[in-house]
């Protein structure tokens, strides 16, 4: 099977580009037949909204269709078409394409209006990042839905880390949070987090410490105790996820129920639903040091064995096996 991954290249401290062919690169080493493809249309740079995609595909835009003309032509040698981040694609523009297509959205429900709700049920099949929202999906018109954990890369972690150095090593900080800090609808719960914990790192936009540099950030996370995680409304959906307990740190996330079938509460990540919650959590596992190392030993097994970037597009890809097989002809 021959797959074409299509992404969106944006801005960002990191090079997306760079990050996307080396992810697919090393996929190809294991096995697996697939290429990446940018969907956007000047990168670097934003998506196009619904409105503006749609406006652009009404009255014929030049640039949009030699895109689409380029897309077209890539495609003949593929069997399998992944718009992996939902963008740039019009649900009318599909029919045109001879491959199998399939949707993903990791942004849901803050962009389904651009992205996931008015394309997703044109294509063969779809994957959610967001396990809450794949009844939405359904709500759409969406016939096969599945999820798509965004799971951590190869280079998310250092390889050299060991059970018994989760167990028995030094973890001089208490927390790190690496995270957007500008966005109002998340700062005030940074701030009482920031506040309850002086002897931690918090990183990223807005934060005083600025953004932490790509060769400092698994040293960091390695040298943390605790990972709050909290997302902007349903979740868990972020790499922070999964980021966090490969590298051998106790995951305190929100949206406990959702956490709770990505792993095992209480035993190999903890859960909260208020950021009061999740303060007193991380204080008691910060006095319970023992059962703090051994959830994260834990959770550290758990997204080796499940949510590697291998393991989960293994399973992506047996999903599009089995899902091929459906159609008639």
């Amino acid at each position: 099977m021959k797959i074409l991954l299509g992404y969106g290249y944006y801005r960002s401290p990191v090079d997306v580009r760079y990050w996307i062919e080396g992810w697919c690169d090393r996929l190809r080493q294991t096995g697996f037949e697939v290429d990446p493809f940018y969907l956007t249309l000047n990168p670097p740079g934003p998506c196009l909204t619904w409105p503006q995609l749609d406006d652009r595909w009404r009255r014929r835009d030049p640039e949009l269709l030699k895109k689409y003309e380029i897309l077209g032509e890539r495609l003949r040698d593929y069997d399998v078409f992944i718009n992996w981040v939902g963008i740039n694609v019009h649900p009318e523009f599909l029919p045109q394409l001879k491959t199998f297509n399939v949707f993903a959205c990791h942004d849901d429900p803050e962009n389904s209006e651009n992205l996931s709700k008015p394309a997703a049920a044109a294509y063969d099949l779809c994957f959610c990042g967001n396990l809450a929202e794949l009844d939405s999906y359904k709500s759409w018109g969406v016939r096969q839905a599945f999820h798509w954990p965004l799971g951590f890369r190869a280079d998310d972690f250092d390889p050299e880390l060991t059970e018994e150095t989760i167990l028995h090593g030094h973890r001089p900080r208490d927390l790190i949070l690496i995270c957007d800090y500008s966005a109002p609808w998340r700062r005030p719960k940074l701030d009482q987090l920031a506040a309850a914990f002086p002897n931690s790192r918090f990183h990223g936009h807005g934060w005083p410490a600025g953004f932490l540099p790509e060769s400092h950030r698994i040293l960091a996370m390695q040298r943390a105790k605790i990972g709050p995680n909290i997302h902007h409304s349903t979740g868990p959906i972020n790499f922070r996820t999964f980021i966090l307990p490969a590298n051998g740190v106790l995951l305190v996330g929100d949206n406990r129920r959702h956490l709770g079938k990505l792993f095992e509460l209480e035993k190999e990540a903890v859960g909260f639903d208020t950021i009061d919650e999740a303060i007193d959590l991380c204080r008691f596992y910060l006095a319970h040091d023992r059962e703090r190392r051994e959830i994260a030993a834990a959770g550290w097994k758990r997204a080796h064995r499940d949510y590697n970037e291998v393991t989960i597009f293994r399973q992506v890809v047996n999903q599009i096996e089995i899902a091929m097989k459906t159609i008639p002809g």
